[in-house]
């Protein structure tokens, strides 16, 4: 019988840590956005200031999280992310005030962006896979799509315990999850006495053969992050990206109160916001699925149609219609989550293995401004308007802009031949 390779432990493993962040912060930690603004009385454009702060610890330290994976490897990265997400989140369980609220808040996101999937387990995932890139990116991201509908659990934890024990317990939940599933990482598959996809060296050879005629690179090995950020493709990928998540960072912090709005329960908001993760799941595997087989510009365009037709039917959910909303969490679901594993896939495709680590993160940065408007955004949208209408339309404008940059990106079997 067939050895299971090793790199598909680590996908399992992504998809464990990923599964645990998404249902105690990611999106769990957004059951605890009511609870806290009534205990403290602040507008809801002020407590979401703490998710832009994140945006913006995300963005700026992504590049720096990418480097040092580069340098020292994902593991090491990872287990230090858990360490300090575990510690943020015991401390949210113990502020009183505005600024230690954001101190602690700041804590965990650094934490969870060093342990998350955003640059640290798609790097390791994308190095040991090359064939099956895709296809192991779309597995090693359904984490959120299995912690989403946990996020119920979560809503029911506070329900019980209260915001400030359930922190608590999550942290050190963190802690007893995190710190083994940190040890699976593993950088690169030939220091392990392994080659991508598991392949042996003739399947191996001939396949760089077959590259190498169909493609002779300019850039063996790949860009390195310098050659890279010269590229007219770099910048494309950022501003494409960038333009999607303006919106739905917003719209991610404020699902919940929107619904909870419009007089559906706690639990039945937290269960629509953990279906759509939980759906987004088959725009992941078939969006990865896809782009090993197809262009990825095609793959890329069917996701943002789901986006905008699940916008469209969100301004159509009103009171008591749960069935309309469970569309909305499906369409969306889709297009959204297909979009997750296109972007490290893009970038290894386009630029190579060479400093993966460094683009990925660097890609990431894109997204500050995107992260830092939209949950402001919405809020002030919300406290100005008393509906969040406004801002829905506004994320179908900035979805829109997107389409076209994805088919300016072009598509040469791993080299960028264009400069601006």
């Amino acid at each position: 019988m067939k050895k299971i390779f090793y790199g598909w432990y680590i996908v399992a493993a992504s998809v464990g840590m990923n599964f645990y962040l998404t249902m105690a912060f990611g999106l769990g930690f957004n059951v605890f956005f009511l609870p806290i603004l009534r205990e403290f009385g602040w507008t809801r454009a002020l407590t979401s200031g703490a998710f832009s702060l994140r945006a913006i610890e995300s963005g700026l330290l992504a590049p720096v999280i990418g480097f040092l994976v580069d340098r020292w490897g994902p593991r090491v990265v990872i287990l230090w992310g858990v360490i300090l997400g575990g510690a943020g989140m015991i401390m949210l369980g113990f502020v009183n005030s505005l600024s230690t609220f954001y101190a602690a808040f700041l804590i965990a996101s650094l934490g969870m962006t060093g342990a998350g999937h955003g640059v640290s387990w798609v790097a390791a995932v994308a190095h040991w896979f090359h064939r099956l890139r895709g296809r192991a990116l779309g597995l090693a991201m359904l984490g959120p799509v299995a912690g989403g509908p946990f996020v119920v659990v979560v809503a029911l934890l506070e329900g019980m315990i209260g915001w400030r024990v359930a922190t608590i317990v999550l942290g050190l939940g963190l802690w007893a999850v995190g710190i083994p599933l940190a040890m699976i990482a593993r950088p690169r598959p030939e220091p392990y006495g392994y080659l991508p996809d598991g392949d042996t060296p003739e399947e191996a050879s001939a396949r760089e053969t077959e590259m190498k005629n169909s493609a002779p690179e300019e850039h063996p090995g790949g860009f390195t992050a310098a050659e890279a950020l010269r590229t007219r493709e770099f910048w494309i990928i950022v501003s494409l990206f960038a333009a999607m998540f303006v919106g739905i960072s917003g719209l991610m912090v404020h699902l919940i109160p929107m619904l909870e709005d419009q007089n559906y329960s706690s639990a039945q908001a937290a269960t629509l916001l953990g279906l759509m993760f939980f759906l987004s799941g088959i725009g992941r595997i078939a969006s990865g699925a896809l782009a090993d087989m197809i262009d990825f510009r095609l793959v890329m365009g069917g996701l943002i149609g789901f986006q905008i037709v699940g916008l469209l039917v969100l301004v159509m959910v009103g009171p008591g219609q749960f069935w309309l909303a469970a569309i909305f969490a499906l369409v969306f679901g889709i297009g959204f989550g297909g979009t997750i594993p296109l972007r490290p896939f893009l970038i290894m495709e386009i630029f190579g293995a060479r400093s993966f680590g460094a683009l990925q993160g660097l890609v990431q940065v894109g997204a500050i401004g995107s992260g830092v408007i939209g949950p402001v955004f919405y809020g002030w949208i919300f406290d100005t308007t008393g509906s969040y209408d406004i801002a829905i339309f506004a994320t179908l404008s900035t979805t829109l802009i997107t389409i076209p940059l994805t088919y300016v990106l072009k598509k040469n079997h791993g080299v960028v031949i264009s400069t601006p």
